[in-house]
């Protein structure tokens, strides 16, 4: 199969480029993870300390160190700035889109370079829509995303059986340097998002190759179109224990090389983990295992719970706008592994991919769309195919499934340019209507669909629709958050405020967002009983008394009444106030009166 073209693989370097760097510093980092990340690698580096994260003085134990570790050496390279803080992630999801399109041109038979299978399937994942989010975003999910896909296709590649063309649809013993080249990146996985880092992706290749063995041994069984519902569910689950009996899984273990693999695995991630626990006495890691393992596992955390439906409602937000056509794709995708040994390869891969995440975190009791991002570069696999068949017009997909879609196209878009605009309405962000663009895009791509049906140029609609949802994401992403990110009156608020009064310590009361804690570069305390109770405000009284020239953020309206009851007292004055951003209520902040600094506890008297 021949490579891209030069044009095509400028086009393609141009949107990945795009999606993941337009305007990529210009927001400011958004609540809750982001600043909390960023500002724990401040801190680590501010200590000169590669070890321990913290965050507004305390060990943050939510995530292993990799994230951290990307953004110092990016604050130490360019400077410490919402760029470089963001940059690792971005870095992290070119590598899987780079990764992917290997992956899909060496199991379409190419054995150099990128050819046009490999050109799709990277277009596609680079536009899927939380895709770009986590390659745009100062937070673990696109280094897990990155190392746990360069693991998996380091591993798929190594047990190819490479007869010419390249690969013979059949599966081997796993070769050495492929394979341990694929668990060094598992372990750096580890280092992304724990453990998380290295099971699932070895689910997703052992599963794999135990299906493609048993589907390359088996002889063809009869058809059996018109047997029974018992009788095929017989041969179903029989087919499933000769596949996936224990024998046949230890017989993977083995030809995987999965124990040496998994040691490398582990003295990639092990050391780290070792000197934070020493350094911690063991905090950090029954913090991160029992509660933000385990305890995730086991119980919905911070209201992040779902229904079984989740994950699937998730996927089709996360591969968004491909997910238009997913039916189609889906009955592709079914036909083309049946017709050609190559597609079955890599559909029963994209299968074993995108099930083992959902079904893995389908289990679990919390639940968050970012936990299946992961999956997307296999989906990516299945899409980019579907869209490669274009190129012949033979092979073209039924013209009913092909009008569906791009009806869909114009009725989501238009839908999206309504909300955004309504959105802008409701919530006087009047500049936000301008982001409304990014559904008439799609609207666009998707009545060009039907004039290239109309003109018989069929063969224009993948390109078509990769150069929409890119600019899409661009939209979206580059100008709709940094759109946003000016009308945050909290952060101006309280930014004026410190460049005026140079205050050294702050308090919080009624709720506190990281971002505050970043961008004023000061630890604040955070009184987390209930508001508007007096032994809240015996703890204001106590932080004012230590610190008489400190300054006290009012949040919300349970603190405002607390705030009525016990001002007098306290001698507060107000030094400015405004509404929350995108919250009810409004955001004030407080100091002592000269007089009242020189009589400290005074609601204590």
């Amino acid at each position: 199969m021949p490579q891209v073209s030069f044009a095509r693989l400028s086009l393609l370097t141009m949107i990945v480029l795009s999606v993941l760097f337009t305007h990529l510093g210009s927001a400011r980092l958004w609540d809750r993870d982001e600043p909390r990340n960023a500002r724990a690698s401040h801190e680590m580096l501010e200590r000169g300390d590669w070890i321990v994260p913290t965050f507004n003085g305390e060990l943050r134990a939510h995530k292993p160190i990799l994230l951290y570790w990307g953004q110092m050496t990016s604050y130490l390279a360019l400077g410490e700035s919402e760029f470089t803080a963001r940059l690792p992630s971005a870095l992290a999801a070119l590598l899987a889109i780079v990764c992917v399109a290997v992956l899909a041109t060496r199991l379409s038979g190419t054995p150099r370079g990128i050819n046009r299978d490999g050109y799709w399937a990277a277009g596609t994942l680079a536009t899927c829509l939380l895709f770009v989010m986590a390659g745009r975003a100062a937070t673990p999910d696109a280094c897990l995303i990155g190392f746990s896909t360069a693991g998996i296709v380091a591993l798929v590649l190594s047990t190819l059986a490479p007869e010419p063309p390249y690969s013979s649809g059949r599966v081997a013993a796993a070769r050495w340097l492929p394979a341990m080249i694929g668990y060094l990146m598992l372990g750096l996985a580890a280092l992304a998002k724990g453990p998380v880092g290295i099971i699932l992706p070895l689910a997703v290749v052992g599963l794999w190759w135990l299906v493609c063995r048993r589907l390359q041994e088996r002889i063809k069984p009869a058809d059996q179109a018109q047997a029974s519902w018992r009788t095929r569910s017989v041969a179903i689950l029989r087919e499933a224990w000769y596949t996936l009996n224990p024998w046949q899984c230890l017989i993977a273990i083995w030809k995987l090389k999965t124990i040496p693999g998994l040691l490398l695995a582990l003295l990639a991630a092990a050391p780290w983990y070792v000197a934070v626990g020493l350094e911690t006495n063991g905090a950090f890691l029954r913090g991160f295992f029992l509660e933000h393992n385990l305890g995730r596992a086991v119980s919905s955390m911070e209201g992040h719970g779902g229904s079984i439906l989740f994950y699937p409602v998730a996927f089709l937000v996360g591969t968004f706008p491909w997910s238009l056509w997913l039916i189609p794709i889906a009955m592709w995708a079914r036909g083309a592994s049946r017709e050609n040994v190559l597609h079955r390869q890599t559909t029963v891969l994209a299968a074993a991919w995108i099930g083992t995440y959902m079904a893995a975190f389908s289990l679990a009791s919390t639940k968050l769309p970012s936990y299946i991002t992961p999956c997307y570069a296999g989906a990516a696999l299945i899409i980019g195919g579907y869209w490669r068949q274009f190129e012949s017009t033979w092979a073209l997909p039924v013209i009913g499934w092909r009008r569906t879609a791009h009806a869909l196209a114009i009725v989501t878009g238009c839908t999206i340019a309504l909300a955004v605009y309504w959105l802008s309405s409701m919530q006087a962000m009047p500049a936000l209507a301008g982001v409304a663009a990014c559904g008439v895009v799609l609207a666009i791509v998707g009545i060009l669909g039907f004039v290239w049906e109309s003109t018989s140029r069929q063969t224009w609609m993948p390109t078509t629709w990769l150069i929409g949802a890119g600019i899409f994401q661009v939209i979206l992403f580059g100008f709709g958050t940094a759109t946003v990110d000016g009308y945050r009156r909290d952060l101006q608020l309280l930014t004026t405020v410190q460049r005026d009064t140079q205050a050294e310590h702050w308090l919080s009361i009624g709720g506190m967002e990281p971002s505050w804690v970043h961008y004023l570069n000061r630890e604040i305390v955070e009184v987390q009983t209930h508001a508007s109770g007096e032994e809240s405000w015996d703890r204001v009284s106590d932080f004012l008394a230590k610190h008489p020239d400190g300054n006290v953020i009012v949040v919300g309206q349970d603190a405002q009444v607390g705030l009525h009851k016990f001002a007098s007292l306290l001698e507060l004055t107000e030094v400015t106030t405004d509404e929350r951003f995108l919250r009810p209520g409004n955001i004030s902040v407080y100091r002592r009166s000269t007089r009242a600094a020189s009589q400290p506890n005074l609601l204590q008297r």
